[in-house]
């Protein structure tokens, strides 16, 4: 379920004071971090004031992170949210999902990936990117990932290239970290071995001498106030209910289909 933003704060808190540095994830491909290191990354799928709430809190705090926005079909960002977190100092990239929008045409995702990028950069910075989930489409934005080529589009990377053999993944995809609802937001790597709530996730990496982290998080699932966060559990519930379902809908239709 979702969070508060104060027990956000907290968790980088203590991380901070247990020595890790933050880093956005450009820093990742352009100049590796001393461990131990947190790359902070931020998909803003929706509600992107929250966005904004959260970059002005860790700028606060010195606290530098990468946030990803979505547009819509027209191409139309939150110009507003990415200009206030970009003047914050914070990284700002692409949170693609051309490959769902083109129904898995993979040459067609390519051309619309060129013109959101570009329609993207004419507003912000953008050196790295990250494909959205999308789960409840049939095609997966993660497949389009490693067909990208950044250096085609003159990016340093894409936040799914990075090697997670010896880094650990910590997404609160699904409504808390190591959620058993996240469906496709996951790396071939060091993820957590089942949920851990965020008053906890701080020591439980502290605890197994984990240096090497990327901590995701949606800001939309962090607000301030009791009644935002009553609507955004109520949001996490239903999408959680509309995975489960299409997890079942999908394996009964493979058993169909394996007969």
């Amino acid at each position: 379920m979702a969070h508060s933003l104060t027990k956000y704060a907290s968790l980088l808190d203590e991380l901070a004071a247990a020595g890790y540095r933050f880093h956005p994830i450009r820093d990742y491909f352009a100049a590796p971090a001393k461990q131990p290191f947190v790359y902070l990354r931020h998909d803003v799928d929706r509600l992107p004031e929250r966005a904004v709430t959260m970059a002005e809190a860790e700028a606060k705090g010195s606290i530098r992170a990468t946030y990803y926005f979505r547009c819509d079909k027209h191409m139309r960002f939150p110009e507003a949210a990415m200009r206030r977190i970009a003047d914050l100092g914070h990284e700002t990239g692409f949170h693609y999902e051309s490959l769902s929008r083109c129904k898995g045409d993979s040459d067609a995702a390519l051309a619309l990936f060129e013109r959101e990028l570009a329609a993207c950069r004419s507003l912000v910075p953008v050196d790295t990117v990250a494909p959205h989930g999308a789960p409840l489409s049939a095609a997966s934005n993660m497949d389009f990932s490693t067909g990208i080529g950044p250096e085609r589009f003159a990016l340093l990377g894409d936040a799914t290239g990075i090697d997670f053999t010896d880094i650990l993944y910590l997404t609160d995809t699904g409504g808390t970290f190591g959620s058993p609802y996240n469906l496709r937001d996951r790396v071939a790597g060091r993820e957590l071995p089942g949920p851990i709530h965020p008053v906890r996730l701080a020591a439980h990496v502290i605890g197994q001498q984990e240096t090497r982290l990327v901590l995701s998080c949606h800001p939309e699932r962090w607000p301030s106030g009791m009644l935002a966060l009553t609507e955004a559990r109520a949001r996490d519930s239903a999408t959680n209910l509309a995975k489960r379902l299409l997890q079942h809908l999908r394996a009964s239709d493979f058993r169909t289909r394996a007969r």
